[in-house]
C-alpha cells in the first residue's frame, strides 16, 4: 500500500512573516473586491471571510517550540525518575552487601550483573528494578536486608518505580507523537493560507494589468515559492 506523501511548506519564508504578510494581502484584497469579483467569480464571497478564517486558524495552532516545551517537560520528568531508579537499586545493592557478605548469589539474583547495561535505558531500568523487586520481596532476603536498615516501603518502591518509569517514557513517546501531528496540522494550516493568498495575487496581474501601483500591491516575489529541494525556512519558523 502506497505511504502518505510528506506535508511539506509550499512558502520560503518564516511563519510569522507569511501570516503578517497575508493579512496586508488580504486587507488590500478587501478594498479592491469589485474589481477581482467581476473578472474572477470564484474570489466572491464567501472566500474573503474564509481566508480570513484560514490566517486565524493558522494563528491558532500553536508554534513548535511550545510542543518542544512539553517534549523536554516529559523527558526531564522521565530522567528525574531513571535517577531515582538507579539510587534505590544502588541502595538495595548496599544492603544486599551488608546482609550477605561474600554472597554473590544474592547479588546475582538481585540483578547486579545487569545494571550496567541497563541504568540509562528507559526500557531496561524498570525491568530490572521489578526482578530486583521479585528477589527482595522473597522471605530469605526481605527480612535480611530489613535487619540491615532498608525499609519495606523502600523494597516496594523498586516496584513502583518501574512502572513510573515505564508510563512517563509513554508519556515521552506520546509527546513526541504529539509534535508531529501538532506540525503536520500547522504546515497544512499555513499552505491553505498561502494558496489564498497565492490565488488573489495571481489573478491581480490580469485585474491589475493597466495599473501599476496595484499590480505591484498584490506580487508575491519568486523565490518566496517553496521548491523541491529548497532549504529550511528561516530561523523562527515553527516546524
Amino acid at each position: 500500500m502506497k505511504q502518505p506523501d510528506e506535508v511539506l511548506r509550499l512558502f520560503n519564508k518564516a511563519d510569522d512573516e507569511m501570516l503578517q504578510q497575508a493579512d496586508v494581502k488580504l486587507s488590500s484584497f478587501l478594498k479592491n473586491k469589485s474589481a477581482f469579483v467581476v473578472r474572477f467569480p470564484k474570489l466572491a464571497d464567501p472566500f474573503a471571510s474564509d481566508w480570513a478564517d484560514a490566517i486565524k486558524a493558522a494563528r491558532n495552532i500553536l508554534p513548535d517550540y511550545a510542543s518542544v516545551a512539553e517534549q523536554s517537560n516529559e523527558s526531564d520528568a522521565l530522567e528525574i525518575l531513571m535517577d531515582e531508579g538507579r539510587n534505590l537499586f544502588q541502595m538495595l545493592m548496599l544492603y544486599t552487601q551488608l546482609a550477605f557478605p561474600n554472597h554473590a548469589i544474592a547479588l546475582r539474583s538481585m540483578g547486579q550483573s545487569q545494571y550496567e547495561s541497563s541504568s540509562r535505558s528507559h526500557l531496561k531500568l524498570p525491568i530490572l528494578l521489578r526482578k530486583a523487586y521479585k528477589e527482595a520481596s522473597k522471605a530469605e532476603y526481605k527480612e535480611a536486608l530489613m535487619d540491615k536498615g532498608m525499609t519495606g516501603s523502600e523494597i516496594e518502591m523498586l516496584n513502583t518505580l518501574a512502572d513510573k518509569i515505564e508510563n512517563q517514557d509513554t508519556a515521552l513517546q506520546n509527546a513526541k507523537e504529539d509534535r508531529s501531528v501538532d506540525a503536520n496540522e500547522r504546515i497544512i494550516a499555513l499552505n491553505t493560507v498561502w494558496e489564498k493568498m497565492g490565488l488573489v495575487c495571481q489573478c491581480a496581474k490580469l485585474v491589475f494589468q493597466k495599473d501599476a501601483t496595484r499590480y505591484a500591491m498584490f506580487l508575491l516575489s519568486e523565490n518566496e515559492n517553496k521548491k523541491p529541494g529548497d532549504n529550511p525556512p528561516p530561523s523562527g519558523s515553527a516546524n
